[in-house]
């Protein structure tokens, strides 16, 4: 039996992905909000004090994004601009099909520990009305 789970937590410990996401949050009076998720990348280890590749990570793709348009950035692959990807997230995971102008903050997360602010928000603010993002709302 011993053997069994030791063999399962080996085995649970080999598939885990040191994996670095980034994501676009917004605050609200209650709660933090994702809205949009960058690409992922790898870390080489999950020790919170070895997080720098990550945020450094995350905080150039922030700065790529705001650098090429911020949340009027069109993603090539779906030709809506990030506003709208992000409108719509937010319209299927919380419901919200409006949101007044809010400001959007870049956060981090390691191998599935916390999500960590990075201390970057956007010049942008991203409102949403009927589940739209109307290019634009500061």
């Amino acid at each position: 039996m011993k053997v069994l789970v030791l063999l399962s937590l080996l085995a649970l410990a080999w598939g885990q992905e040191n994996n670095c996401h980034c994501g676009m949050f917004i605050s609200t009076g209650s709660a933090e909000l994702i809205v949009h998720r960058l690409p992922p990348t790898t870390v080489e280890n999950c020790e919170i004090e070895s997080n720098g590749p990550c945020a450094l990570f995350c905080l150039l793709e922030w700065e790529r994004i705001f650098s090429n348009g911020g949340l009027l950035m069109v993603n090539p692959e779906t030709g809506d601009t990030l506003g709208q990807e992000s409108c719509r997230n937010i319209a299927a995971d919380y419901g919200m099909n409006n949101l007044q102008p809010t400001p959007v903050h870049n956060n981090y997360q390691v191998c599935e520990g916390p999500w960590i602010w990075d201390g970057e928000v956007s010049q942008d603010n991203l409102c949403c009305v009927d589940g739209s993002y109307p290019d634009g709302c500061n």
